[in-house]
């Protein structure tokens, strides 16, 4: 999973079509497409593996995942209106202005986990195995003490 920042269309309807990402991409020469499959065409920024730019064509739209940085934010916010589209988070928070990314010494400063309380915080899938074991050991020990 992760945290995704989207470049979208308003309309879904009318999304990112795979060709126009393709001549988009091949229009600019900070652009590098590095890997194609059958749903997804990622594409890097300035040579640099974390500032990546992923295709998808089930949704139509171009997304990053996790992002270290405003860097990658402020690139898809400048490239938006040429698509005519609109780059938001996983929360429905729009990006479109420097304040809305802030800059690098305030990505570095803030703390990993600051926004989620403890209980939101999504668990690793070795943690979720354990959990689902332990909560199934629960109702197993419920149901013969109480419903024999």
């Amino acid at each position: 999973m992760g945290y995704h920042i989207t470049l979208n269309r308003p309309e879904p309807s009318t999304g990112i079509t795979e060709q126009e990402w393709r001549d988009f991409v091949a229009s600019r020469p900070e652009l590098k497409v590095v890997e194609e499959t059958a749903h997804f065409i990622t594409a890097i920024l300035d040579g640099e593996d974390s500032l990546a730019l992923h295709y998808s064509s089930g949704d139509a739209s171009v997304f990053t995942k996790n992002p270290e940085g405003p860097r990658i934010i402020e690139y898809m916010a400048s490239i938006a209106p040429h698509f005519g589209g609109v780059v938001t988070g996983d929360e429905g928070e729009t990006f479109s202005s420097p304040a809305d990314w802030g800059t690098q010494s305030d990505w570095d400063s803030r703390p990993i986990f600051a926004e989620k309380p403890w209980w939101k915080r999504e668990l690793s899938r070795g943690k979720r195995v354990v959990l689902g074991l332990l909560l199934g050991v629960v109702a197993i020990v419920i149901k013969q003490l109480f419903f024999p």
